[in-house]
């Protein structure tokens, strides 16, 4: 079913604009998908490839399509003549940080570096924060796995000792 779901862009945007929402989930999907689109996009840009074209490029690289389709109005802004920083802002997507490196890599002129060096943060960050969460979720598997285990030793013993009670 939810692959089925998934085709359907409509739904996809609705479903991706709720996990964007969310909390700590929102947080991490905006952080992997800024190092993604740093990572290429810098690669790009250090490459030759004009902004825009690497935009659209780079754009292709997201699995997010709240977030895609804003870069596509980024991309609009930029064809238009405006920078990079100001319309990724205004989209309201983008994690806060990465967007006043993008600035500063516009005003130093040194943007594939900056997104690069972006990448390289948002990916540390992301490691981290799996590793904190998956050693918050071991205690929780093990405590589940030792009551599943506990109630099956007590269904065992429930059934032995009701074979004591049979009438003979």
């Amino acid at each position: 079913y939810v692959r089925h779901r998934k085709q359907d862009e409509a739904w996809r945007m609705r479903w991706d604009a709720r996990i964007l929402s969310m909390a700590l989930l929102g947080d991490l999907t905006r952080k992997v998908e800024m190092a993604r689109l740093s990572r290429s996009l810098g690669t790009l840009l250090k490459g030759g490839v004009p902004l825009l074209s690497a935009i659209k490029i780079a754009r292709d690289s997201l699995q997010n399509r709240v977030m895609a389709s804003s870069l596509d109005e980024v991309a609009d802004s930029l064809q238009e003549g405006s920078g990079l920083a100001g319309p990724m802002m205004e989209a309201g997507v983008f994690p806060e940080f990465a967007l006043q490196m993008v600035q500063v890599g516009e005003e130093t002129g040194k943007l594939d570096q900056m997104l690069i060096k972006v990448a390289d943060i948002y990916d540390d960050e992301v490691s981290t924060a799996t590793q904190r969460t998956l050693s918050i979720l071991e205690p929780l598997l093990i405590i589940a796995l030792g009551m599943v285990i506990g109630g099956i030793i007590m269904s065992i013993l429930v059934a032995i000792l009701s074979i004591n009670e049979l009438p003979l």
